[in-house]
Order: structure tokens, then C-alpha cells, then sequence
């Protein structure tokens, strides 16, 4: 199990972003849930030094959604911008910097997330334009290429 994940924690979106990853997912079904888009943007984002922070906040996602990899994920980008391995240390419940090693990756999936829709080739504004298939298929050859997260 990875150090320190707190269960009750809902990991934030952003609010900007609502339309769009619901889209993905529930639409077009490219995506099983919000765990695994969060998870790919924000690799997507720390690649690209996509660290953004945003505050409109949408409905936000279960920590217990997310695989035990994913959760591995959280834990490495949180060490990754720190630099520091306190980062995930256990802390006191009401430890507001608890937060912080959570943030590193809701930052980075959503500098990631605009990254990715471009990869995919999604077109948000005549959403007619989009083959699920298409779609699919240029998700899959960004899984197997050689640079998966640089655009």
C-alpha cells in the first residue's frame, strides 16, 4: 500500500474542466472513470511542467476510486515537486499541509488535461467532429509510443 494515503480524501477538479472530462468519460466513453483521466493528465502534466493551480473547484473524486498504482502516482509527483520525502510522512488529521501532497497532483492533472484532449485530437466545440474510435485510437498509440506524455 502506498505511505500515507489518506482514504477519506476527495481528490479536486477543476470546475473549468467539468464539461470536458465528463465528456470523456461518461459520452464518449474513452475513459472507465475520472480516477484514470486524473491520473494519465497528471503525468501528462508533470512532464510537461504543467504544474497548474486552479480554485474553481468541481464535484470532486473519491480517494477509494483510484487503483493502488494510481495512488503510487500521487505519492511519487508529490515527492517529485517537494523534493523531499517528509512530504509523505504521516501527519495529524487536521494538518492543513496534508493537502500539499495531494495538490501536486490535482495541479498537474490539470495543466496535463489540456495536453492530453489535444493528443487526442477532441474537438470540444463541434463535438459532431469526434470519432469515439479515432479517439480511441490515437489514446492507444500515445500509450504505446515512445514519448507517451511529451507533445
Amino acid at each position: 500500500m502506498p505511505i500515507n494515503i489518506d482514504n477519506t480524501y476527495r481528490i479536486n477538479r477543476n470546475l473549468d474542466q467539468d464539461e470536458q472530462m465528463r465528456y470523456l468519460v461518461k459520452d464518449l466513453k474513452i475513459f472507465k472513470e475520472y480516477a484514470q483521466i486524473l491520473t494519465i493528465s497528471a503525468l501528462i502534466g508533470y512532464a510537461n511542467r504543467a504544474y497548474v493551480p486552479f480554485s474553481n473547484r468541481a464535484e470532486t473524486v473519491q480517494i477509494t476510486f483510484f487503483e493502488e498504482r494510481e495512488k503510487e502516482v500521487m505519492n511519487f509527483l508529490a515527492y517529485l515537486k517537494e523534493g523531499n520525502q517528509s512530504i509523505l510522512q504521516e501527519r495529524a488529521k487536521d494538518d492543513p499541509d496534508k493537502d500539499k501532497m495531494y495538490q501536486a497532483f490535482e495541479f498537474y492533472a490539470n495543466g496535463g488535461f489540456p495536453i492530453l484532449c489535444k493528443k487526442l485530437g477532441v474537438d470540444f466545440v463541434d463535438k459532431r467532429k469526434n470519432d469515439r474510435y479515432t479517439i480511441l485510437h490515437n489514446y492507444y498509440k500515445m500509450l504505446v509510443s515512445d514519448n507517451l506524455i511529451d507533445i
